[in-house]
């Protein structure tokens, strides 16, 4: 019988996990027996590298290079892609922060980030330290879209360490690392290096054809991959048959080896392409395949292949597969910080396990495809940058994307009639109430990819937002069952006095855990919602936001109330000192009245009184039963 064990891609995908979640699966290893690595002898100058992870071309693969001359219009658009830049070898070029002599604190340590010649260092400042100053070269970068992080050598063979500092691209600013995720308050990583993360958690879905060691111990740590970031081959396999053959035939004739095409692959198993990152997984391994050899050659997935075949995608309902990912991650929340309670996704980067929860799903033809394309058509006038936002298919960003299928509801009556919004409103777009932004992530709300009808007892059994009161921020539950009983006739759940006088938003915002405040904060700055509710009583409820206890609800919140009207040059750091965020929350509740911001009177439902006030003693026993267990999303 197959054993399951843990895939690397199910605990340690994304920036914000332990290094020691991986461990867990060499622990599991227990044979004594070295397996070899196939190590090419053509890694070329890549092996003069000694202190940081190698590229190295084996197992087939022959890297992204190797596609340009035959595929120059696909190279182009891949290489202008954050696919591409996932990781990177560090250089002044690809930085997005200036390494010009900054200097950061944490703690009782400094970092200073300068540039020297063609190379970037970081100078290490610790008083506990011998010595107590030391210069690391930054070899590797992580992401480069919304932020980007810093790797240098931990001075043990090619294991890295992590500055603990992530650069914010939209803020031009550093922020704490752990500050850039929901973690709770004081976590033991807030200010660590570290040290082994890249090269047992971000290896795998950072970087093409990973692999932890050349050794069946982790902790000989001798990472090598095929390319650094999401390449070419990541999503159309192993390339080397293939450009052997073209070198030696010039041709396309019969019996050239292919290399895959996902769009050619159909519903499922195209969006198993995208599965073996974007999802969680548990990697199988058997007496035939033990974990040594997940450590020495990687993933045994290949693009075109069934993933089940290798891999248990995590469902809602496996009883089996929760406890594994919860005894062998080592966090007893895993679950709770990756699902809602009925199994749908909370947080990003897991969109294949979305989907495949999804009622479309059941069509042959449903895929990651359906909206997304690798690659923009030729015909795309878009320019390379726009399209590698979301590498969204043209039109898909509307309604378009779910007409191509539903197309009685292309004609804007017959949509209209459906969603009981007018036509050209955002209460009429499909996405909004099938695919709401219920899922978090990079300091963001994020469209839920497992489509679903917004539904009151949802909300009351998992807490989890609805469609109808994300966007109506000013409503109550119980007017969002009426409407829903009353157009789908769904029954109407039993509330609370609170549920049916209070709403929605509020109770979330207030008594929330710290993943439901988060995504009110954003939603309290989303311009459909503000359209839909006013926006001339969010200012309060943002300000008790900005002395929140988590960082990245407090940076949510800050960017959301600089979208109030009046508040746009609003000053505030989210990372400052506690006793500054406090004269921060006092100031926009002074600037709000001062500014008769209150707007109409007798706004019950969102606790403001005849008077134009809030009812701040409404608030406080709101306040008082707010969840405040530990909450760190797994994005």
């Amino acid at each position: 019988m197959e054993a399951l064990y843990p895939s690397p891609v199910a605990l340690t995908t994304g920036l914000g996990r332990p290094a020691a979640r991986i461990a867990t699966v060499a622990i599991l290893a227990t044979a004594a027996v070295t397996v070899q690595g196939e190590l090419s002898p053509r890694a070329s100058r890549e092996g003069e590298a000694r202190d940081r992870p190698l590229e190295v071309k084996d197992q087939g693969y022959v890297s992204s290079a190797a596609c340009k001359s035959c595929h120059a219009g696909n190279y182009a658009s891949w290489h202008g892609s954050y696919h591409r830049t996932m990781t990177q070898v560090a250089t002044p070029e690809n930085a997005i922060a200036p390494f010009d002599g900054t200097e950061l604190r944490a703690g009782a340590q400094s970092f200073r980030l300068r540039r020297r010649g063609g190379e970037l260092f970081v100078e290490i400042h610790d008083p506990a330290s011998q010595p107590p100053v030391t210069e690391k070269r930054i070899v590797l970068f992580t992401g480069s879209h919304h932020m980007q992080l810093y790797w240098f050598p931990s001075g043990h063979g090619r294991e890295l360490s992590l500055v603990p500092f992530a650069y914010l691209r939209a803020d031009a600013r550093f922020v704490p690392r752990s500050a850039a995720f929901i973690k709770p308050p004081g976590s033991p990583e807030y200010w660590g290096l570290e040290t082994g993360r890249w090269n047992t958690n971000c290896i795998h879905c950072h970087a093409t054809s990973g692999r932890i060691s050349v050794t069946s111990k982790v902790a000989d740590r001798e990472t090598r991959v095929a390319e650094f970031g999401i390449a070419c081959e990541a999503c159309h396999g192993p390339g080397a048959a293939h450009v052997a053959w073209h070198e030696a035939k010039r041709g396309s004739g019969p019996g050239a080896p292919s290399l895959v095409d996902p769009s050619d692959l159909g519903g499922r198993r195209s969006a198993e392409v995208c599965g073996q990152c974007h999802g969680i997984t548990i990697e199988k391994t058997s007496p035939q395949f033990p974990v040594e050899q997940l450590l020495v050659r990687g993933h045994r997935f290949r693009p075109g292949a069934d993933l089940e075949d290798t891999r248990t995608v995590a469902r809602h309902g496996d009883q089996a597969v929760r406890d594994g990912l919860i005894k062998l991650s080592g966090s007893p929340t895993f679950w709770e910080d990756s699902f809602w309670s009925d199994g749908m996704v909370r947080v990003s980067g897991r969109e294949y396990n979305g989907l495949v929860e999804s009622p479309c799903a059941r069509s042959p033809k449903f895929s990651c495809l359906s909206c997304h394309t690798l690659h923009p058509a030729k015909n795309d006038r878009r320019p390379i940058a726009e399209w590698a936002d979301d590498q969204l298919a043209p039109g898909m960003e509307g309604d378009r994307a779910c007409t191509q299928c539903h197309n009685k509801y292309e004609a804007s009556d017959r949509r209209a009639a459906h969603t009981h919004h007018a036509p050209d409103s955002a209460g009429s777009r499909c996405t909004n109430c099938h695919m709401p932004y219920t899922t978090y992530g990079l300091l963001k709300a994020i469209r839920s990819h497992q489509v679903s009808s917004p539904t009151v007892q949802a909300s009351l059994a998992t807490g989890r937002p609805n469609a109808c009161n994300q966007c109506h921020l000013d409503r109550t539950l119980a007017w969002a069952a009426d409407r829903l009983a009353e157009w789908t006739h769904a029954p109407r759940p039993t509330l609370t006095e609170e549920q049916s006088s209070t709403a929605a938003s509020v109770s979330w915002l207030l008594r929330g855990d710290a993943g439901q405040r988060a995504l009110m904060a954003w939603s309290y700055g989303w311009e459909a919602a503000r359209q839909a509710s006013g926006s001339d009583w969010l200012a309060p409820y943002l300000a008790q936001l900005l002395v929140d206890p988590y960082d990245a609800v407090r940076y949510i919140a800050y960017r959301s109330l600089r979208r109030l009207p009046g508040f746009a040059d609003f000053r505030y750091d989210f990372v400052g000192p506690p006793g500054d965020r406090e004269r921060a929350r006092r100031r926009v509740i002074e600037q709000w009245r001062r500014g008769g911001a209150a707007g109409p009177r007798g706004r019950e439902a969102v606790l403001i009184g005849s008077n134009g006030r809030l009812r701040q003693d409404l608030v406080a026993r709101l306040l008082r039963r707010r969840d405040d267990h530990r909450v760190r999303l797994q994005e």
